[in-house]
């Protein structure tokens, strides 16, 4: 009877420890859950804020796109009219009178002037040509005029078909080495300058590489403050 009732007290001791570790285990898989659906709360926040700040910054892009498309139509259409008006009014009066030719050959040249600084800034704002001749063309007529109004040897080498990306991104390259080039051109006093666009397939990204043999930058100087 005696060994019977330690039985029975050892039998009770292990159904408690038992129901107490499934208890507990009960509660870790209940905790682990809830932090599993707190942790994956949390990352679609952060997914939906990520998501949110990329579709503000596309926006802003594209408005900023959407104005320089909206002035240089206006620049190109509304003024450049007016200088091509005024230059057929230059050549009628001139059929009419007997002012100095000389007069109006300086008023023309004058003219001709404006009208090619309107379509010189008109390209500039937006460049016409991507629309026309795709990323890849356009990047290597510009390097080209870059080659050909300064000493700089330009040197392009794409290993990605650059026609495939979306006009939002083919813009943003394009801007990307039309302001390297100025750069090298205003500040670097270099004699070559290297461009490489291949893709990261780690990153599933677009790299463009850059490189010239000009005097560098020094990262001391406050006047790199003063820029943009």
């Amino acid at each position: 009877m005696e060994i019977q009732n330690k039985i029975n007290v050892y039998y009770g001791i292990i159904m408690t420890v038992l129901a107490f570790v499934i208890i507990a285990g009960g509660l870790i898989y209940v905790f682990i859950r809830y932090q599993k659906r707190l942790l994956q709360k949390q990352q679609e926040i952060f997914d939906l804020d990520t998501q949110h700040k990329q579709d503000l910054l596309l926006s802003s892009i594209e408005s900023a796109e959407a104005e320089r498309m909206r002035i240089a139509k206006d620049i190109h259409d509304e003024i450049g009219s007016i200088f091509s008006t005024l230059s057929l009014s230059v050549n009628q009066l001139n059929l009419g009178n007997n002012l100095q030719p000389e007069h109006f050959d300086t008023s023309k040249s004058l003219i001709q002037s404006g009208i090619d600084s309107v379509r010189r800034i008109s390209h500039s704002i937006v460049p016409f040509e991507l629309e026309l001749l795709g990323l890849q063309q356009t990047l290597e007529n510009h390097l080209s005029t870059v080659n050909s109004v300064s000493t700089i040897e330009t040197h392009l080498d794409v290993k990605y078909d650059l026609d495939s990306l979306s006009p939002a991104a083919a813009i943003a390259v394009y801007r990307m080495i039309q302001e390297l080039s100025a750069n090298c051109i205003k500040y670097a006093g270099a004699g070559s300058m290297e461009i490489r666009i291949e893709t990261n397939n780690e990153r599933n990204a677009l790299c463009i590489s850059y490189k010239d043999n000009g005097i560098g930058v020094n990262m001391e100087k406050n006047a790199l403050k003063k820029g943009i």
